[in-house]
This record gives structure tokens, C-alpha cells and sequence, in this order.
């Protein structure tokens, strides 16, 4: 995988191979120099780095860094998220929107769907992999220096400037075992033209991606054993009473299947007739995509350096979706609400409809709840798609002015996706059911269906036209040195737009939420740098920016640091920043807000009932399975289930704030190995957002009367208590008379603040074996000291996350290995992420709530560490022709065993190969 040699290996690198030093500029300052080492610290991927780790996505390039993370990946996403078909990263745990994504320094257009409904973030999925050059990772604030986002770091991706002859590769991955999940990929380059000699360069990259999805019918054996024994799991994967010819519900002591149902249908235990639905469920997206980049650079005159740019990419992720079933899956007892945003009112509580006496479907005589799998909408009437594209043109000039520098860029920028899929129409479903229309059974007319079922989508597009200029120079010649500075503009107009369909909006379908949001603001920014030689040894660093959004106040971020050149092998650095994050067009703009639905929720009022009575039917030695998963259904509703909210976007809000400093150092005990070592602390104060749902339910008493609505479920509830019952007659578990979770009007507000601490470190050197070759290793890593959330209902931080469920392991780490022996090239990375525990602050402690066996209590109070071994092989002896072979997770390596987590996909061992031909 990666050697990513850190900045001061570079350096020294550099210094062998080319005693005159150039002038260069790295991510974090606006100033030329000849020294890259600075205050703050830089992790560098150049390209020799991207080809080792066997990558074909930006994402899997920055993932190949411990200083990121994801929980945004458009080949493994879940289909019900908003922003499905994109991939982010965040830096420090503070999410995608505070850390800063810049592409050749510069931003892209945020992706069309904003995540959750108010994440504006880059698309990583949008960048060429064939055209990055190499990739700087900033790890430290900088809004002082690239405005707002940059409060846990940034990341600049720098895409080639030059590019003669062309070359064309091809990639292959698969698992091992299990070839259902497979990417392959295909890019061409081709530049022309010679800078020096001919003044001009151009060159065009296009690559295209492919990975396919696969269902959980497909991944069914790769699933461990010890995943049934987690909370809510023990049915997994047991086969679903809402099958084609369906089961009569009566009760949960009474349910008979329809007559009719084939022989290999009926369930032998309980005489149910089942279908098995895992073959029909997606676990994840076949996922294509393109990307091209176009750069032409050339000379105007003698002094000034032009790069004409032109980068496009579009994307089209197809779910794998079961047909629809009666209820939508859910229950005729139970009900659901959801928000009608133009009416400005909730919707509910709606229940779906039984069947009355006379319908096609009940041969009762009585009303019935059919529970039936509609097979009529499947081959691709039922489909979960999202669309997007993103296009950027850009013309940055670069020049000198007798001793002074100077940049300019200008340039415009879209980017749009629209997600569609299907939902229940609360009329057209309940007039096709009430009226007799729809035929159970059979092939009904595809005008019935889109009436019951009709399409719905979310359509979002943003754009940005900017225009920016630096001036650079010297400008006194202190005893030191030179005394720097550079002086500078940065002007934005963006748009923004994200909308539901008017079905959505109009509250039309069962417990779907819309958003409308629609505006345009300005951002305007003054900046300005400076390096002073205070003496030879010591040089300080200083910034400030002053930008200001139309609609709000501006906002001034400072920055100081110091570089200290302590000996010869020794450099001390600390940096001192403040940051912020502007509101953006969801959270502040015009529109009619957002409606949405949290996943996972634990109601702290109802799950320990609904724990206590589900454990009364798992552990009956006589339940059956039908009973066992209709008992973890009624357990996951309160458990894990979900609760709807509105939140109106607020022109009133203030920025996110941010403080942050940094104290490290770069040593060289020996030639040719260097150790960096640097704390960071970081805290952000005035978040936007709603406020998180456990913080809600924990504070739910002292609530002002209305914001957090509870719905009547005592039918459901007796149903739960009755199916306990049939298997403990003498229990008196019940809920108290408390609802169900309803819908929770949650506003945008600054009421947020998180705190951060943690150190970074990394070790590089070489070591030359006579007669082999040179021998280079790295090893860089993260270890989290602190991550605590301000909770609003106790006014206070709440518990350390570094090492619990939210944030995850403390420690995690990374050590390569690199060799060339003649035309083979090897390398080798071991990845380490450390153990943690499940508790947070929602759930302090997570397996004794959660009632797990004394059995499994070790298994479960602790994930335990994670080691894995990558290796990879690259053979340039053929001229003009690279192969490489990639084996991930080379021993093998089982995935954590996580009692919390919904699992989804193994720790494969995974074979992947390139080969490339250039000419």
C-alpha cells in the first residue's frame, strides 16, 4: 500500500537528489519558500505513493491515510440515505463539513443532495483518479487561509499540470470467496506538447468505474455466527411471512396462511407460508461512473504561467429493491406521521387499511390484515436510482512582477443529482385496498400501481462562479532573512436549490419528508500572510482573513505559528488558529426547511420494556422463529427504530467558531530517518444543527409542550404483550400507558460544541541491504486523547467518545514497507485500529441495557483490535508495460465482532491487479 513519506522526508529526499532548492508552495500558506517544513504539519501521497496502494477512487486514497475517515461511501451506502451516489471524508471526527476538500487550491461545487438534508460537502467521486498528482493533507485549522470549512484541516488534491505520450490502464478487484463483490475500472490519458520548448502543454484523462452490487441472499453464508446472538439479530435471516400468497394476521397468537400457498412455501415449524426475501435485498449499489479532466497549460508572454482546466464527472447508482409488499412492510395496528410541508402541519396518525370482508384478498368475515408480498412490483417497477453530475472550468494565471509573486483563478461551477424511487400514496394505496381495485395475486395494470405506488424524488443543484488573487513577496530584509507576505482576495456566488417532489411536499406519501430550500448568497474575503525571520533559528508565521457572507456578519479568523529550529536535527512548531464554518443555503436560506427521519433511535422510555418482553420470547425454549422475529420487529421499533422531525431553516443563525492549536516537532536522530510528533486540540462552539435526537429524548421532561409528539400505540403494544404472554402467561411487563415516538419539531439553532484532542505522529527512513536495494519504511498513525458533545438537557460535555461507540478506537495506525529489487517493486502495509467499547452517551451502558447474555457480556463490552496485512507487487520489465498485483487483508483477518453495529460486509480478503501501457 502507500508510502506516503511525510513532508520533511520529502524535504531531505529532495535536498540529496537536487542541491538547488526551488521555490514551492504547500497547502497552508499563501508564501512561496524553499523550505517545505512549516509550523503545522503535512502529510504528503505523491504519485509513486498512489500507485502503490492499488486504488482507483479518491476515497480509497484518502482512506489509505489514518488522518481520515468516512462514513460515506457511494459503492456501500444504504439506499434511505439523502446524498445516495456520492463519498465524503472528514478529518478529526467533526464531519465532512469542517474539513475542507480543495481541488488544485481551489473548492468544487458541493454535491447536488446535501447529506441528512443539510451537509453541503464535496463528492470525491467527482475527481479523476488518473489525474492527481498527489494529494497534501493539512492537519490543522486554516480558515485563516482558505476561509470557511477548515476547521479540522483541508485537503488538497493536485491534479497534474503537465503530461507528455499517453498511457492506458485497467483494474480487476475482487473478494475472495465471494466474487458478487467486485469494481473494475478503466482510465486513458494523453498529453501533448512541450512547456519549455513548444510553450504549451494539453493533456485529456477520462477513466470509468464499475462495481456491482450484491444482495443479502448473496452474502448469507459470509455472515458470522456470532451475529445472531447480537440484540435484535437472532432472525436475521429468517424467512418473511409477507410472501406472494401471504399469511392472514389476526393477532400475534392467531396468524394462518392464505390458502393456496405452494407446499415449499410453508414453513414446517409453524405452518406459516414464507418467502424468502434476502435474495431480492440489496446490501449495496451497482455503482458507475466517469470522470475526465482536460488541462491545457501554456505561456502568456515570458512571465505569466496559464492553466486552462476543464473536469466532469456523472454518476448513475441503481439499489437492488425487493417488490412492495401489503402495509409496506408494516402493520395494520401500527401508525405512522409524517409532515405536509406546505400545509405547515404533521400528517397522522395513518394506519394502512385491513382488508374488508368482500375484498379479493379476505375470504374472512371479518376485516383482515393480509401480510403479502406484491410481486406484481417488482422487475423494476419498484427502483431505488440516483443520477448526478458535476462539472468545473477554471483559468488560473501565475506571474511575477519584478520581486513579487502573484496568483489569480476564475472560474464557474455545477453540480446536480436527483434520487428517485417509490413510496405508498396514504389514498391511492387505501382506495385500491377499501375500493376492491387491486387484484392480490395478480398482474394488475401498471396505472393502478403508480396510483398506489407512485414515484418520488429529490432534485438539488448547486452552483458557484469565484474569482481570487494573491500578491506575494518580500518586501524587508530583517538580520534573519527576508521578511514575507502575501495580500490577497477571494470572491464566491453561489446558489443552491434541493427539492422534493410535490407529492412528498404535500405529505402524500406514507412517512416520507421533503425539503425545499432555494436562495443565493455572496462570500467576500480579504486575507493577508506573513513569515518573519525573528532570528536564524526561529521564524514566525502570521494570517488573518476577513470574509463576510451576504445576510450575515463578517467574521475574522487569525492564525499565528512558530517554527524553532532547536539544532540541526531538531524542529519544534505550534500553531494558535481560530476557525468557523458559515451557515450554508439549507440551514439559513430561503425555503419551507426540511423534514426528515433519524435512524437507530433508542426511546429511553420504551426500550427497556420492550428489551425485557422480547427476552421472554427468545429464551422460551418453545418459541417458534416467526414468533422469535416478530418479537425482535416490536423490540427494533423502540430500539432501534426511528422517529421523523421538521426542522425550519433559521436566517438568524451565526456562524460555527472554532479554536485550535498544535505543538510538535520533526527529529532526525539519525541520517536518513526523521520522527514528527504533534498534539492538536480543537474546539468548535456554536454547531448548527438540530439538536442530536438522544440529547432530545434525554431532556424529553423539561421539553417545551408540542416539540416532541408521542402517538398512541396500545394496539401494537397489546399485540407485543399478548405474543409474551403465549410464552410467559404470568408477566406483567407492559409500557405504562407511554406512546410511541411521533415526530419532534427540532429547529436549526448554534447550540452545539464539541472538544478535541489527540496526537499525531509519523516515523519514516530507509535502510540500503547490499546487493537488494533500498528498504523504505513508514509508519504514521492518530491517537485520540479526547471527543466530547456538549449535551443541551444536562448543560454540560458529555462522555468521552475516543474509545466508545461514536468516535471509535483511540489508536490507529499504519506501517509500510516499500522495496525495489531490479524491475519488481514490493511493498507491504500493516493497518492497526484499536479496540473500543459500545457505550455512549444515548446508551452509558450499552450491553447490560441491551440485556445481553452473561455469555456473550465479554464479547460484547469490548470490540476488540484490528490487525490486517496488505501487500503489493508491481513488475516493470516488460517495456512500456506496469502490471500489478494487490492483496488486501493477505492472512485473512475476521471483522471485529460488534454487538451494536447493524452488520454489512465481511472483512474479505481481497485480490485486485493493474496493468498499464504507455506510449
Amino acid at each position: 500500500m502507500t508510502v506516503a513519506f511525510s513532508q520533511h522526508a520529502i524535504a531531505q529526499q529532495a535536498a540529496e537528489a537536487e542541491p538547488k532548492l526551488q521555490r514551492v508552495e504547500i497547502t497552508g500558506s499563501s508564501i512561496k519558500r524553499t523550505d517545505i517544513e512549516a509550523a503545522a504539519s503535512v502529510q504528503i501521497l505523491n504519485r509513486d505513493d498512489i500507485e502503490r496502494t492499488g486504488e482507483h477512487t479518491v476515497l480509497g486514497l484518502l482512506r489509505s491515510s489514518s488522518a481520515t475517515s468516512t462514513s460515506l461511501n457511494s459503492a456501500t451506502q444504504g439506499s434511505g440515505g439523502f446524498a445516495t451516489g456520492s463519498s465524503g471524508v472528514s478529518m478529526r471526527g467533526l464531519g465532512k463539513v469542517s474539513t475542507l476538500i480543495l481541488v488544485n487550491g481551489r473548492r468544487i461545487a458541493p454535491y447536488g443532495l446535501s447529506d441528512g438534508a443539510q451537509e453541503n460537502f464535496t463528492n470525491l467521486d467527482a475527481i479523476a483518479t488518473e489525474a492527481v498528482e498527489r494529494i497534501e493533507i493539512l492537519k490543522d485549522g486554516a480558515s485563516a487561509i482558505y476561509g470557511s470549512d477548515a476547521v479540522a484541516g483541508v485537503i488538497n488534491i493536485i491534479l497534474r499540470k503537465d503530461y507528455e505520450g499517453g498511457k492506458v490502464t485497467v483494474n480487476y478487484e475482487t473478494a475472495d470467496g465471494f466474487q458478487d463483490a467486485r469494481n473494475r475500472s478503466a482510465s486513458a490519458i494523453y498529453g501533448y506538447g512541450d512547456i519549455d520548448k513548444q510553450g504549451f502543454n494539453t493533456y485529456l484523462t477520462f477513466e470509468g468505474y464499475k462495481r456491482d452490487g450484491y444482495t443479502m441472499g448473496e452474502m448469507r453464508n459470509k455472515y458470522p455466527s456470532w451475529y445472531r446472538q447480537t440484540p435484535g439479530h437472532s432472525t436475521w435471516d429468517a424467512k418473511s411471512t409477507y410472501s406472494p400468497t401471504g399469511n392472514y394476521f389476526f393477532n400475534s397468537a392467531k396468524i394462518v396462511p392464505v390458502a393456496g400457498c405452494p407446499a415449499d412455501q410453508i414453513d414446517p415449524a409453524d405452518k406459516l407460508c414464507k418467502w424468502d426475501a434476502l435474495p431480492y435485498t440489496g446490501l449495496t449499489t451497482n455503482n458507475k461512473r466517469y470522470a475526465a479532466v482536460s488541462n491545457t497549460h501554456f505561456k502568456i508572454g515570458a512571465n505569466i504561467d496559464a492553466n486552462f482546466e476543464i473536469t466532469t464527472a456523472g454518476a448513475t447508482n441503481d439499489y437492488i429493491v425487493a417488490p412492495l409488499s401489503s402495509n409496506n412492510g408494516g402493520t395494520t395496528t401500527g401508525t405512522s406521521v409524517w409532515y405536509n410541508v406546505f400545509g405547515g402541519k404533521m400528517v397522522g396518525p395513518f394506519s394502512y387499511p385491513k382488508l374488508p370482508v368482500g375484498n379479493n384478498g379476505n375470504s374472512n368475515t371479518t376485516p383482515i390484515e393480509l401480510r403479502a408480498r406484491l410481486m406484481d412490483t417488482g422487475d423494476g417497477f419498484n427502483f431505488n436510482r440516483t443520477e448526478s453530475d458535476q462539472t468545473r472550468a477554471m483559468l488560473a494565471l501565475t506571474g511575477t512582477i519584478g520581486d513579487y509573486d502573484w496568483k489569480s483563478a476564475a472560474g464557474y461551477m455545477t453540480s446536480s443529482a436527483t434520487k428517485a424511487t417509490r413510496a405508498a400514496s396514504a389514498k391511492g394505496y387505501t382506495d385500491a385496498i377499501v375500493n376492491n381495485t387491486y387484484k392480490f395475486g395478480q398482474k394488475n395494470d401498471t396505472a393502478l400501481l403508480e396510483s398506489m405506488f407512485p414515484v418520488r424524488t429529490t432534485k438539488g443543484k448547486s452552483k458557484i462562479s469565484f474569482f481570487d488573487a494573491t500578491v506575494s513577496g518580500a518586501v524587508a530584509q530583517l538580520p534573519a532573512g527576508p521578511l514575507s507576505v502575501a495580500v490577497g482576495t477571494d470572491l464566491r456566488r453561489e446558489s443552491y436549490e434541493m427539492k422534493s417532489s410535490d407529492n412528498v411536499l404535500n405529505g402524500d406519501l406514507v412517512g416520507i419528508f421533503g425539503l425545499q430550500v432555494k436562495d443565493t448568497v455572496s462570500h467576500y474575503a480579504v486575507f493577508s500572510e506573513a513569515t518573519i525571520p525573528v532570528v536564524k533559528s526561529v521564524e514566525l508565521s502570521a494570517a488573518l482573513r476577513a470574509d463576510k457572507t451576504s445576510g450575515s456578519e463578517a467574521h475574522v479568523s487569525p492564525k499565528l505559528g512558530v517554527k524553532f529550529n532547536a539544532t540541526e536535527t531538531l524542529l519544534l512548531r505550534a500553531t494558535a488558529a481560530g476557525g468557523f464554518r458559515a451557515p450554508n443555503i439549507v440551514e439559513s436560506g430561503n425555503g419551507l426547511g426540511r423534514s426528515s427521519v433519524a435512524t437507530n433511535v433508542n426511546d429511553l422510555r420504551r426500550c427497556p420494556t420492550a428489551t425485557a418482553l422480547n427476552d421472554l420470547v427468545q429464551k422460551s425454549p418453545t418459541a417458534t422463529t416467526s414468533d422469535k422475529a416478530l418479537s425482535n420487529t416490536f423490540r427494533n421499533n423502540d430500539c432501534l427504530g426511528s422517529l421523523p422531525s421538521f426542522v425550519a431553516s433559521n436566517p438568524d443563525l451565526k456562524p460555527e467558531t472554532s479554536r485550535s492549536y498544535t505543538l510538535g516537532m520533526v527529529f532526525e536522530p539519525v541520517k536518513n530517518w526523521t520522527l514528527a510528533l504533534d498534539y492538536y486540540n480543537i474546539e468548535r462552539k456554536d454547531e448548527i444543527g438540530s439538536r442530536a435526537v438522544g440529547d432530545i429524548l434525554k431532556g424529553e421532561a423539561s421539553l417545551p409542550a408540542g416539540q416532541l409528539l408521542r402517538t398512541d400505540n396500545t394496539a401494537a403494544d397489546n399485540e407485543f404483550i399478548a405474543l409474551a404472554k403465549k410464552y410467559a402467561p404470568a408477566t406483567t411487563v407492559n409500557f405504562g400507558g407511554v406512546g410511541k415516538l411521533g415526530l419532534v419539531y427540532n429547529p436549526y439553532v448554534n447550540s452545539g460544541k464539541t472538544r478535541a484532542s489527540g496526537f499525531d505522529f509519523d516515523m519514516a527512513g530507509r535502510i540500503k541491504i547490499q546487493n537488494v536495494g533500498e528498504l523504505r519504511l513508514k509508519l504514521e498513525g492518530t491517537y485520540a486523547l479526547n471527543y466530547q458533545s456538549f449535551i443541551v438537557a444536562d448543560n454540560a460535555y458529555g462522555m468521552n467518545a475516543a474509545g466508545n461507540y461514536d468516535i471509535g478506537a483511540r489508536l490507529r495506525t499504519k506501517l509500510r514497507a516499500s522495496m525495489k529489487v531490479g524491475a519488481f517493486d514490493h511493498g507491504a502495509t500493516v493497518n492497526y485500529y484499536g479496540g473500543y467499547s459500545l457505550n455512549s452517551d444515548d446508551s452509558l451502558n450499552y450491553c447490560v441495557t441491551s440485556n445481553v447474555s452473561a455469555a456473550n457480556m465479554p464479547a460484547c463490552e469490548r470490540v476488540r483490535s484490528n490487525t490486517t496485512l496488505d501487500y503489493n507487487l508491481a513488475y516493470s520489465g516488460i517495456k512500456n508495460v506496469k502490471l500489478a498485483l494487490y492483496i488486501n487483508n493477505l492472512l485473512n483477518q475476521d471483522s471485529q465482532v460488534n454487538y451494536r453495529d447493524t452488520f454489512t460486509t465481511p472483512q474479505f480478503r481481497t485480490f485486485g491487479a493493474s496493468a498499464s501501457y504507455s506510449f
